[in-house]
């Protein structure tokens, strides 16, 4: 079992790196977090984000991809944000899926 509040620290400090423009350091820490299954939305959001605007679709994929598996295999079922969030991701999914097909024509 991982450590949720070091998850979360990671999360917050990722923010804080952020926002003084240590990009690549808060990548870092939230794939740390990817990693180890986090049961929340933030790492998946942020670097979903972030791959789309470095043109990293692979990535984005990637990312995503996993916080599906993990909303629907980990994340507790009467978590009230289970549903939407997991709609969200897949959607998002599909975005960057339809993406990364127009890049190859």
């Amino acid at each position: 079992m991982y450590d949720f509040d070091k998850q979360v620290e990671r999360n917050l400090k990722g923010i804080e790196l952020e926002k003084s423009g240590r990009v690549d350091e808060a990548i870092q820490l939230y794939e740390e977090n990817v990693k180890e299954n986090f049961e929340g939305s933030h790492p998946y959001d942020r670097l979903a984000i972030i791959y789309r605007k470095r043109n990293m679709i692979d990535d984005e994929i990637r990312v995503l991809e996993k916080a599906i598996w993990v909303f629907e295999n980990i994340v507790h079922r009467e978590r009230l944000d289970k549903w939407p969030k997991l709609e969200k991701f897949k959607k998002r999914l599909e975005k960057a899926k339809k993406l990364k097909s127009k890049q190859y024509r």
